[in-house]
């Protein structure tokens, strides 16, 4: 997301598991500026229904401090073994897997 001058202030992505039926949401960032407008929640949802639309049926992520963020958007606690094992093979998940980073992380879900 850019502002009117062309500055990046929201980004948002997401990955799919190797069958398509998972997306783990990545990166949902809002500048200080923007934050509490609604912004954060705009791009969630974008991401959200961009993964929808490519076949995806439940949506993932990581979060150890976001956590009100995410149940506010109909996000439950979820096992991070379980995120693990349907995003297999997802850059974050290989990332936090290599570095010992999956065992501290906390992990969010709801159906799309």
């Amino acid at each position: 997301m850019r502002d009117a001058s062309g500055s990046v202030v929201g980004t948002t992505g997401f990955e799919t598991s190797a069958d398509g039926r998972h997306a783990l949401l990545r990166s949902v960032a809002v500048s200080p500026a923007l934050r509490g407008s609604g912004t954060g929640s705009r791009l969630a949802a974008v991401a959200m229904g961009q993964a929808a639309s490519a076949g995806a049926a439940r949506a993932w992520l990581f979060s150890r401090r976001s956590g009100p963020f995410w149940q506010g958007l109909g996000f439950d606690p979820a096992d991070r073994d379980d995120l693990a094992t349907v995003l297999a093979g997802t850059t974050q998940v290989d990332l936090f897997r290599r570095t010992g980073q999956l065992a501290r992380e906390v992990a969010w879900s709801r159906p799309l």
